[in-house]
């Protein structure tokens, strides 16, 4: 049973299904990263080794029963989430990317206005 207290630590509501939480994705990220260093993509595909290796860093980060159906779920997941967000923010004055949040920022005011315009956008 997941510990609770630990927010790395992955809630498993099934076998199959798995809830990530902002430490899991920066972890899987900064897994992938590693394994781009090491030459393990090809042809924008990620090697079988690739994702052993990401696997098995994640086990030990998260827990052992991450999978690499898991992990080929949640990088789907993040491009469709990242695809929305360069759909929304694509020509967009008043916003800044915050490299150091990794989130966009704005006058409240901004926001506001945003909302109104783009239901979409308040998640």
């Amino acid at each position: 049973m997941p510990n609770k207290g630990n927010k790395t630590e992955a809630t498993q509501p099934s076998k199959d299904n798995l809830r990530w939480s902002d430490e899991m994705d920066q972890a899987l990220l900064n897994a992938l990263a590693e394994e781009a260093l090491k030459g393990n993509r090809h042809d924008g595909s990620w090697t079988t080794e690739a994702y052993a290796n990401v696997v098995k860093t994640l086990s030990i980060a998260i827990g052992p029963h991450i999978t690499k159906n898991h992990i080929k779920n949640r990088m789907k997941t993040l491009k469709d989430h990242f695809a929305e967000a360069c759909d929304l923010f694509h020509h967009l004055s008043g916003f800044a990317w915050n490299p150091i949040t990794r989130k966009f920022e704005a006058e409240e005011e901004v926001w506001q206005d945003f909302i109104k315009e783009k239901s979409q956008a308040e998640k």
